[in-house]
This record gives C-alpha cells, sequence and structure tokens, in this order.
C-alpha cells in the first residue's frame, strides 16, 4: 500500500513541475514554432517593411586609359544578385548569338511546348508479354492433363495384369510414398511418364523388374514432336536369371532396324553375336532379326509355341534379349575399357503397347515371357555346343587382359613422355651451356638405341 501511495505522489509532482516550466503562450500544435516566429516579426518595433529597405545596385566606373592599360583584364563581369536573369545577358551561355544585334532591355522569351501525356494504356504493345502467357497458360494445361492421362493408364495396366502377376510371383509391387495406389501395392513412380514395379518370388528367376515407360504426355513440346514422329507406349521387362538357371549364349530376337542398332551399342551382341539373320529362316516374320551366338540355343528357344506367338504379335515385340553376358552398351571412355565390366545372366523384353496404354495384347506375351523363363531352364546344350560358348567367353576374357595391358603400357608411355618433357623444360631454364649438350648427347644416344634392330643372342656350345 505504501508503495502505491509513493508512486501516486510521483506522478503528481511530476505533473506540477511539467506545468510550472510549460510556456503558456504557445499552443498545441505542430506549427507553434513558426507562429511563436510570426508573433515575433509582428512585434511593435519592427515598423520597417521591405519597401522601405533600398536597392542597393553596385556601380561600376572604368576609367578608359586604366582599360587600354590593363591587358590582362579580358572580361569585366558585374554581378548583380537581384538580377535572376543575368545568365540571359552572358554571351557564352548561347553560341552562335549574334553579337551585332542590338541589345534591348527586355529578356529573350522562351516558350515551352506543352506534350501531352499519354495516360490511357495502349494494350497492343503488349503483344509479346500476352503471348509468353498464354504458352505457360497452355503448357501448365497440358502438364496437369498429360500427367493424369499417364496415371490413369497405369492404374488401367495394373488392374488388367495384376491377377496373372500374383498367380506367377509371391511379392509383387511395393507401398510407399511414391506409389500410384497407396492403399495397395503396385506402380512405384520414377517420373511423371515413368513407373516401375518389382515382383519377385518365383521359380527359374530371382526377380523381375517391370517398367512402364509412357509417352512424355506432360510436356507440351514433346507432344508437339510427337505429333511429327510418333512413339508408342513401352512396357520394359528385365529378368534377372539364376547362376544355374541356363546354360551360357547370347539370342536376341528384335525388329530389323533395332537389332542391327543393338549389334553396334551392346556390348556382348557386338562380341559374341557378329552376325545377323533374318527371321524367316527359323520361321519367324520378316520383319524380324535373328542375333544368335549359338544355332543349338536358337533352335531351342524358337519352338513352335514361341513362334506361333511372334507371328502373331510381332509388331508389339521391340526386342526379346536373352544373355549370360550382359554388361549394357559399350563402354567408350578409353580408361573404363581397361578393365572387364561386370556380367550378369538377364532376360530382357521390350513390348510396344496399344493406344491408351495396351490391352488384349499385353496378357499374351506376358505369359510369352514366363514361357521363355521355363524354357530357358530346361535347355541344355551339347557338349560340343557347350565348349564352343566357353571357349568364346575365355577368348573375351584374354582380350579383355590384352585391352588392359596395353591401355597400362599406354598410360606408362605417356607419364615417361611427360617426364621427359618436364626435364628438357629444366633444362633449358638453366643458363649452363655445357650441362644442356649433356643432355641433348644423352638424348641422342637414347634414340639411337630406340631405333636399332633388336637382335638375339644365341650361345654355340663348343663341340
Amino acid at each position: 500500500m505504501r508503495i502505491i501511495l509513493f508512486s501516486i505522489i510521483l506522478l503528481l509532482c511530476s505533473f506540477y513541475v511539467s506545468q510550472a516550466f510549460e510556456d503558456t503562450t504557445l499552443e498545441d500544435d505542430d506549427f507553434a514554432e513558426f507562429e511563436q516566429f510570426e508573433a515575433d516579426d509582428d512585434a511593435p518595433g519592427n515598423d520597417f517593411s521591405e519597401e522601405d529597405v533600398p536597392v542597393l545596385k553596385p556601380k561600376l566606373t572604368v576609367n578608359k586609359e586604366q582599360f587600354e592599360a590593363n591587358n590582362d583584364v579580358d572580361d569585366i563581369i558585374v554581378e548583380d544578385e537581384d538580377n535572376e536573369f543575368e545568365h540571359f545577358q552572358d554571351p557564352e551561355e548561347f553560341e552562335g548569338y549574334q553579337d551585332s544585334t542590338p541589345r534591348t532591355a527586355e529578356q529573350p522569351k522562351i516558350t515551352i511546348t506543352q506534350v501531352p501525356i499519354m495516360v490511357r494504356p495502349r494494350w497492343d504493345a503488349y503483344w509479346l508479354e500476352g503471348i509468353l502467357c498464354c504458352l505457360l497458360a497452355a503448357y501448365a494445361l497440358a502438364y496437369a492433363v498429360g500427367r493424369a492421362k499417364n496415371t490413369a493408364i497405369a492404374i488401367n495396366f495394373l488392374k488388367l495384369h495384376k491377377p496373372l502377376l500374383d498367380a506367377n510371383f509371391t511379392l509383387v509391387g511395393e507401398k510407399g510414398l511414391d506409389v500410384v495406389a497407396a492403399d495397395e501395392r503396385g506402380w512405384r513412380r520414377e517420373a511423371e511418364h515413368c513407373f516401375t514395379m518389382w515382383c519377385s518370388g518365383r521359380q527359374c528367376c530371382e526377380g523381375m523388374l517391370l517398367t512402364l515407360k509412357l509417352i512424355k504426355r506432360q510436356d507440351l513440346v514433346h507432344v508437339l514432336l510427337g505429333v511429327v514422329r510418333p512413339t508408342p507406349d513401352t512396357l520394359l521387362i528385365r529378368v534377372e536369371l539364376g547362376k544355374d538357371d541356363s546354360d551360357p549364349f547370347v539370342l536376341c530376337i528384335a525388329q530389323k532396324k533395332i537389332a542391327t542398332r543393338l549389334a553396334k551399342e551392346m556390348q556382348d551382341l557386338s562380341m559374341f553375336c557378329p552376325e545377323r539373320r533374318a527371321g524367316d529362316k527359323h520361321g519367324l516374320p520378316a520383319a524380324l532379326g535373328v542375333l544368335s551366338e549359338c544355332a543349338e540355343a536358337t533352335a531351342g528357344v524358337l519352338d513352335a509355341r514361341v513362334t506361333a506367338a511372334l507371328d502373331q504379335y510381332h509388331r508389339h515385340v521391340q526386342y526379346i534379349h536373352i544373355s549370360d553376358r550382359y554388361c549394357g552398351p559399350k563402354q567408350m571412355d578409353e580408361a573404363a575399357a581397361s578393365t572387364a565390366p561386370a556380367t550378369e545372366r538377364v532376360l530382357l523384353a521390350s513390348l510396344a503397347l496399344a493406344p491408351g496404354g495396351g490391352g488384349d495384347e499385353v496378357r499374351p506375351l506376358l505369359l510369352l515371357v514366363f514361357y521363355l523363363l521355363d524354357k530357358i531352364k530346361r535347355l541344355r546344350l551339347s557338349k560340343e555346343a557347350l565348349s564352343k560358348c566357353e571357349k568364346r567367353r575365355v577368348k573375351a576374357a584374354e582380350a579383355w587382359v590384352r585391352g588392359a595391358h596395353a591401355a597400362r603400357q599406354e598410360q606408362a608411355a605417356q607419364r615417361r613422355e611427360e617426364k621427359r618433357k618436364q626435364e628438357k623444360e629444366r633444362i633449358l631454364a638453366e643458363d649452363d651451356p655445357e650441362k644442356q649438350r649433356r643432355w641433348e648427347l644423352k638424348e641422342q644416344k637414347r634414340q639411337q638405341k630406340r631405333k636399332a634392330p633388336k637382335m638375339k643372342q644365341l650361345k654355340v656350345k663348343a663341340l
């Protein structure tokens, strides 16, 4: 209670002190300071006005003799602070002004042209911005529509063919945030046009990866290019075979153009299958080509059932690639080509889907892939064919070793050459001519020894 009373007393004291020192003549206004000065100007002692103040104008008296005697004085300028148009009388301010014209007391008139300000906007000046806005809106609309259509195709494919996959595999698809249908196992969205699904739990293989690669319908540029050069939706199948599930052989059945491209790009096909044969020689349609390492393996795989399926659905089969030495495309880098790549046993298939994401043609082709898995598991080559395939693989391994050795030698030669260049630069940088002469003699001897023919020395025993 005492603290409250003490604070009230302090407030009252501060209020009275402020009232005591406050100037009662000033009004509580933002412009009180200026009003105080106006009041001071209107005081009784200030009786003068602007009219009573005499205007002092400087007068200049220049003697003619002094002007002629003083040659250093070029110009005499009279400054008049009261004349704000003085600069109009300066001849240096106006170039080309004729001095001969008589000067009048009147000042020159300056005419300022009134330029109208265009307040009304001109929409025709923004045609480029309008076109860009329209293109952005069209791209956004195409993205939304294309993404929804690709998602619908993936979901429809899963509804049609998941029962077949469930009948052949124990685990089909996976769950997660990127799955198209979050409430069940299915596709995983890798991109707006690419979906993947892993299947496992079947004999004759370790697993199967399905990749649904659709048209980039979400990309407006790709859609416009597709009008000129249409491409179909594609289903890529990759089956990983076990180590003991098949004998060693390489076989590829593909469209003619695709077969030619694969023979040049794929490492295993270019190494083990140098020749391409027409499909009609194996009972297949003429549109297909066959790349095979072993004729016995080709005859064992292409039986009557496989031939009938390929004859009926060959338009949807881009390629079927079976290999025990699959390592992907050729290695273009010379440094990476010095080491043998890792190989694996796979069955690859690329199927072109019908418009709309595929329908009745997908199920027979999936059954064909499952039939090939069982066929490869049971296929056994003869001893002669098996020995030939093993010899080709041994030669391929030796070729890799020779290539690695040649690459190492080339790298060593490059390092020696760089070392000699550095030594030469160091010798030439020195000012000792004797040392440079000795180094040149040493280099000449080395070059002569390198160019000299190599002779083999033989020892003959005395009789």
